[in-house]
Order: C-alpha cells, then sequence, then structure tokens
C-alpha cells in the first residue's frame, strides 16, 4: 500500500493527499441516512482531485496496476452509498475538472462535475431544461446524477432521465481505456454506481422550459387519490410533477407555508389549472430521495427508519390502507407520481419508527411487492433485467480486475 501511495505522490504532487482530515469527509455519505447502508463505509486510503482526463486515466492504471479500488465523487449527494467506499479505495474527486455545457434544440452536453443547477441556469436562460433532473439539484452534479440516479422532477411526463433516449451518448473510462458509448448501451452506465466506467462527458436531453404553475388539491378519502391521478394521466404532457402527502407528512414539510392542510393532498405542477394555486416550489427539493433525508431532520421518531417501493395506484391504495389502518399517524407516507413503461407508478416512502416495519413489511409481504432500498448493490434497485446485463457486459470489458466502486454490482 506504501508503494503505491508514494507513486500517487510522485505522479499528481499536491493535486494528492492523505490529509486524515480530508480523507474523513471523503470517506463519508452525508445524505446517507439508511442506518443499514452507513455503516458500510470503510476510510479511504487517499484523495485525488483531478483536473482532467489525463489524471483520471493515470490514476486508473496505477490502481489497476495494485488492484486497488477506486470510487469517483462529485458532490456527494447520492442516498443509497453510490460514493461510500466499503473497501480501502482511493478517491477521486471531480469537482475541480473543467466544467463545460453545450446544446442544441433537444440536447445539451455535460461534464460530470457541472451542478444541476448551473446546468438549469444556463438552460432556462435560452428557454430551455433538463427533461429530468434530481430533487438535490440545488447540490448534486450531473456525473454522479447519471450514474446514479433514475428519477425526479419530470419523471411524470417522462419517467426515468435515462428511458426513452434520455441519455443520447456518454463517454467512459476505465482501466481498458475510453469508450463511447451510444443509444441503448449508455444504460450500461445510468444507475450502475460507477461500476461500468467513470463519465467524462454525456449528452443528455432538453426540453421547452416552461412556467409551472404550483397548485394543490385537498382530499379526505385515498380512493379519491387514485381517481385524480387516473384523471391527470390524461394531461401528463402539462403537468410536470406530482407529490402525494398525508396531512402529518405535509404539516412537517410546509412548516406552516400552507393554511388549509387536508388529510390527503395532492400537490402538482401545471400550466393548466387542477387546483387552488400555491407558492409551494420548495417541494421541488422534496422530491423522491430528499424527502427522506429531509424527515430524518423535521420528524421526532427515536429510532428514525424509511422503506420505499414502486407501487401502482391499485397497490398504493391497497398498501397504504392497510398502513394506515395499522399505525394510523404514526406513519408519514410521501409518493412521488411518475411514469414507468406508460404505467403510472408511485415511488412510496414510509416513514416511521423502526420497530413498526414489521407491521409494515407484512403487509408487503402479502401484497407480494418486492423492493431493497437498504442495499448498497445496484441489483437491487434495477428494475429491468437487460439493464442489468448490459452493466455486467460493459464491466467486464471495461474493468475485468473489479477495481471501480467494487461490491456495487454483483456479477
Amino acid at each position: 500500500m506504501e508503494v503505491l501511495l508514494k507513486e500517487f505522490e510522485r505522479e499528481f504532487g499536491e493535486k494528492f493527499t492523505t490529509d486524515r482530515k480530508i480523507i474523513d469527509e471523503a470517506s463519508k455519505a452525508p445524505y446517507l441516512v439508511s442506518p443499514i447502508l452507513s455503516k458500510m463505509g470503510k476510510s479511504a486510503l487517499g484523495v485525488l482531485f483531478v483536473n482532467d482526463e489525463e489524471d483520471i486515466k493515470n490514476a486508473l492504471s496505477i490502481c489497476d496496476k495494485y488492484r486497488i479500488p477506486v470510487v469517483a465523487r462529485g458532490a456527494g449527494t447520492s442516498t443509497i452509498g453510490q460514493v461510500l467506499p466499503i473497501k480501502e479505495s482511493i478517491i477521486l474527486d471531480i469537482n475541480k475538472m473543467e466544467e463545460r455545457i453545450e446544446y442544441d434544440d433537444k440536447w445539451t452536453v455535460i461534464t460530470p462535475s457541472v451542478k444541476v443547477k448551473k446546468a438549469l441556469d444556463y438552460l432556462r436562460k435560452r428557454g430551455k431544461e433538463l427533461r429530468v433532473y434530481p430533487s438535490s439539484f440545488y447540490i448534486s452534479t450531473l456525473g454522479g446524477y447519471i450514474a446514479g440516479g433514475d428519477v425526479g422532477i419530470g419523471s411524470f411526463q417522462y419517467g426515468y432521465h435515462f428511458d426513452n433516449n434520455g441519455i443520447k451518448s456518454i463517454k467512459i473510462i476505465g482501466p481498458k481505456g475510453d469508450f463511447n458509448l451510444q443509444g441503448k448501451d449508455t444504460l450500461a452506465v445510468a444507475q450502475a454506481a460507477g461500476t461500468t466506467g467513470i463519465i467524462s462527458k454525456a449528452e443528455i436531453a432538453t426540453v421547452d422550459y416552461e412556467d409551472w404553475k404550483d397548485q394543490l388539491i385537498r382530499v379526505k378519502e385515498l380512493e379519491d387519490v387514485i381517481k385524480i391521478l387516473k384523471n391527470l394521466s390524461n394531461y401528463r404532457s402539462k403537468i410536470r410533477r406530482i407529490t402525494i402527502e398525508d396531512s402529518e407528512a405535509f404539516s412537517l414539510v410546509s412548516k406552516g407555508r400552507v393554511d388549509k392542510i387536508g388529510k390527503w393532498n395532492i400537490i402538482l405542477a401545471s400550466t393548466l389549472s387542477f387546483g387552488e394555486e400555491v407558492n409551494l416550489r420548495f417541494l421541488d427539493e422534496l422530491a423522491f430521495a430528499a424527502i427522506y433525508v429531509t424527515m430524518s431532520k423535521l420528524t421526532n421518531f427515536k429510532e428514525y427508519f424509511y422503506e420505499v417501493r414502486l407501487l401502482s395506484l391499485d397497490s398504493f391504495n391497497r398498501v397504504v390502507k392497510q398502513v394506515k389502518e395499522a399505525l394510523d399517524k404514526n406513519v408519514l407516507i410521501h409518493g412521488d407520481v411518475m411514469t414507468l413503461r406508460n404505467e403510472i407508478i408511485i415511488y412510496t416512502v414510509f416513514i416511521s419508527e423502526k420497530q413498526n416495519f414489521d407491521v409494515i413489511d407484512s403487509i408487503m409481504l402479502k401484497e407480494g411487492i418486492p423492493f431493497e432500498i437498504h442495499s448498497i448493490e445496484v441489483n437491487d434497485r434495477v428494475d429491468e433485467e437487460f439493464r442489468l446485463e448490459l452493466m455486467k457486459k460493459y464491466k467486464i470489458i471495461v474493468d475485468p480486475h473489479n477495481i471501480l466502486n467494487p461490491g456495487k454490482l454483483r456479477l
């Protein structure tokens, strides 16, 4: 190990550090609130602040020679352990890489260190925006989102960010060289947590920017939520996002900014009029995985825990009704509505005391609904076998010695 560190010092000089404070910060995943995953991290061996592709190539060459793991790190906003080193690793910090944004009518070309917020600001000045982007847009990088994320603002209209040609091309760097992937082959990188190559450039989809109005619909019964969502599916192109909150969850996240809260609350952004217009743009920052990070700070649960399930409308109705009947106000329900393979799916978050999840899991088991959010491996989150097979194929080609974020992809 000492030989490797000396070689890094000779090759990179001040760009490489073994300073304990920097290593400790780079070894953390600050937005990881899973009590299971957060116990899996190891301390990094050193941190390299890369400036360009050559730095990445040289670092991978050295690490591959010594069979030392490498983890690429951007803003570190992943909630699923993407940037958490679970083996002693060299961290490649990409935040100092050159930022580049180029766009045309349908696509924007970015380098991985570009912050999502910066890309959105750049595009909106030109009447465009990213087709789908994460709720952590104000802090996250696009490289990290492509490699680890899948849903976000715009998923009701378009589904996963990488679905339906959401990514036109990706350039990756691995121990075996550079690879330029096009079309379907880009799915070997999207959501693969950096296990199949380090992104150096990507071409992602944009859409025309519209003046979305936030609206609130309050209802008393869960069945009414389902009826409204079925109706809203007829206007998908005019609705940017939809969130469902029970009264307890909405009270916490709105922090008094809403005068009246319903038993069930549907919040949507649309160019059409469906409900009371309200100023809830802050909810963009609380969508999907961001909600359980936020709730970990807002709730009074002594042993905070959460689980996520991807539920169809009928399953959402059945499962949530049973969970609420069993736990009432002791469980918080948040749902982000998206479209996957032409079906409305609700990214449903259950938040409660850990002891209550025996009840919740028993209901899930009875309904035959599998999903594993507390897993470090992408295999347990990727929901299409052909994408997993693509990831495995390119893992073997690009990284035959398995030094890129090892332990995150089962072969």
